[in-house]
C-alpha cells in the first residue's frame, strides 16, 4: 500500500481562518489531518473554511475526520465552512448529513456569508475582533 499525504495550508484572513486541503483523505492520511484541523479549531476564535478543492479522495475516515472538526468547532462556538467540495464528497456529505452542520459552499465569499454571526450583538463584536 502506498503511503498517502494530504497538504494543509492554513491561511489566516482578516477576520477568519481558511485551511487549504489537498491530496487525499483516507484511512492513512486523516488521522494527522484530524489532529492537526482539532488543534487549529481548539486554538482559533476565528471562523474556519475549509477549502477541500484540492482534496481528490475522501474515505469514511477522510469524512470523520471533517465531522470531528466540525463537533469541535460546535463545541467552542467557532463557524466552520467548506468550498471546493467535489460532486462525490459533496454525495457523501449529503447522505451522511454533514451538510447540515457544514455549510456546503462554491466560494470562499459565499462561505464568509454562512459564517456571519447570527445576531447583531454577536456580529458587533466579530467585526471589533472580539472572539467567543
Amino acid at each position: 500500500m502506498r503511503d498517502t499525504v494530504v497538504d494543509m495550508v492554513v491561511v489566516e484572513g482578516l477576520r477568519h481562518t481558511t485551511v487549504l486541503l489537498t491530496g487525499e483523505m483516507d484511512r492513512m492520511s486523516s488521522p494527522t489531518v484530524q489532529l492537526r484541523l482539532r488543534r487549529l479549531a481548539t486554538t482559533t476564535g476565528r471562523p474556519l473554511v475549509l477549502n477541500l478543492s484540492g482534496v481528490s479522495f475522501f474515505d469514511a475516515e477522510g469524512l470523520r475526520a471533517v465531522s470531528a472538526t466540525a463537533r469541535r468547532c460546535e463545541e467552542r462556538g467557532i463557524g466552520l465552512a467548506a468550498v471546493g467540495v467535489r460532486p462525490f464528497a459533496a454525495k457523501m456529505f449529503h447522505i451522511l448529513r454533514l451538510h447540515e452542520r457544514i455549510p456546503l459552499c462554491a466560494t470562499e465569499t459565499e462561505a464568509l456569508w454562512c459564517l456571519l454571526p447570527p445576531t447583531d450583538a454577536e456580529l458587533a463584536a466579530w467585526l471589533d475582533g472580539e472572539t467567543p
